[in-house]
């Protein structure tokens, strides 16, 4: 506020104008990367390459799945090993946004570098989806870390829901297209390339409206050293407060499987149940669909009965959903469960989050919601990893669906232990 005035007084009546033209070219821009990094998450992580990676380049069910596993899950290790410590020497050095378009630039060379894979390109393929996959999930480390900056004050939340609604129209768009490009699976590389472009065309006005304020003073490596004692003293308290800690630790599980979920669907639905690439798009489109109005709908919910009790509910539903899926084999009866499970797709993250913002110390919120997410990214290490190497040695995805609802009952098991624990608490104070 201060500096918005020393310009005003400075310069007149003019800048005021050219200030909020600029503050509005920086939130577009912001918001049109997470419509440009969306690209990338339907079409090689879910919809599309992992597709092509097991029918065209590797062949064999089960053994593509460990692989596929294997490249996603050692991704993510190296995603939560290094975004601590870039992140640190970036607010160090002041210098988010060059980290955010050098990674993001890694993750669109990657993606353009996959059109060329073909039969055989086994690990050529590994290397360039776990690059793209880590260029992507550490961009967007950078991209998340700008929101109070560009955010108006009192806005966070609702920019916040604006991004993660572009983000579904991206996907959504990016399904459509793949309905005109991908006529099958072997012949459908050209939408890597549409995914490429789009990426880079959408990405691009960030890297030139939101600025860099270089830093001088500390170096990168107190920097890091204060970051993961952060981590922490963070970690500590979060122990302290029993509550949350049981929290976290559930939804470790849940997100661990809910990822995995997302990682293996396509694969899933075309290989194991033997829908045609259209059928798949068709499905995942009603489950985009689905995934926004249950947002909306647990926000709804959790406002009435509170944020524990509806994210209790989605696991229920989840487990559910997975158990019937693993029972019954018609196509109608998996398009019906999949719209169930998409329903709470983004109900139970929303709602989690939710959870956390209330029961979270006001002066701690932001520290708690980074721990948050660092726990839920490494969670997403195993879930993947357990989900190949099953099927792999089973050769029945089936049966490797079945250990997904195993993480769901665990992360059901420590969230019904919560609301036990809050029920007592609650008599004691009534009585």
């Amino acid at each position: 506020m201060k500096n918005f005035s020393n310009t005003l007084g400075a310069r007149g009546p003019d800048s005021l104008t050219g200030h909020t033209a600029k503050n509005t070219a920086r939130t577009v821009s912001w918001l049109l990367y997470d419509f440009a990094s969306a690209w990338f998450s339907m079409v090689v992580l879910t919809a599309y390459f992992i597709l092509y990676f097991k029918q065209v380049i590797v062949g064999s069910k089960g053994y593509s799945d460990f692989l596929w596993g294997l490249t996603d899950s050692s991704a993510m290790a190296v995603s939560v090993l290094l975004a601590p410590v870039l992140g640190a020497i970036a607010d160090a050095q002041g210098r988010k946004k060059s980290f955010m378009a050098a990674f993001a630039c890694l993750s669109i060379a990657s993606v353009f570098a996959l059109y060329f894979t073909g039969p055989g390109d086994k690990l050529w393929a590994m290397f360039l989806v776990g690059t793209g996959y880590v260029g992507y999930a550490l961009s967007m480390t950078f991209y998340n870390a700008f929101l109070p900056e560009i955010a108006p004050a009192g806005c966070v939340e609702k920019l916040s829901g604006f991004a993660w609604a572009l983000g579904y129209i991206a996907g959504f768009t990016a399904l459509v297209s793949m309905i005109f490009l991908v006529p099958n699976v072997a012949g459908g590389k050209a939408i890597l390339l549409l995914t490429g472009a789009a990426y880079a065309i959408f990405a691009l006005p960030s890297f030139f409206f939101i600025k860099d304020t270089p830093k001088e003073g500390r170096k990168g490596g107190t920097a890091i050293q204060e970051g993961f004692a952060r981590l922490g003293a963070t970690f500590k308290e979060i122990r302290s407060l029993r509550h949350i800690f049981i929290f976290l630790v559930g939804y470790f599980f849940v997100a661990d499987a809910i990822t995995t979920v997302i990682v293996f669907f396509s694969s899933y639905t075309v290989y194991t149940l033997r829908f045609t690439v259209t059928q798949n798009v068709i499905l995942l489109m009603l489950i985009q669909l689905s995934a926004a109005a249950g947002a909306v709908a647990s926000g709804l919910v959790a406002k009435r009965i509170g944020a524990l009790k509806t994210i209790f509910i989605t696991i229920v539903i989840w487990i559910l959903a997975l158990l019937g899926i693993i029972v019954f084999q018609t196509i109608h009866a998996f398009y019906a469960l999949s719209v169930c499970a998409g329903s709470v797709l983004g109900g139970t993250q929303a709602t989690a989050r939710a959870y956390m913002a209330i029961e979270a110390p006001a002066e701690k919120k932001a520290e708690f919601f980074g721990f948050m997410t660092f726990s839920t990214r490494a969670a997403a290490i195993f879930g993947p990893l357990l989900y190949g190497t099953i099927s792999d040695l089973t050769n029945n995805p089936r049966i490797s669906v079945l250990s997904l609802e195993g993480l769901f009952i665990l992360g059901l098991c420590f969230m019904f232990a919560l609301l036990r624990s809050e029920a007592r608490r609650v008599s004691a104070a009534q009585s």
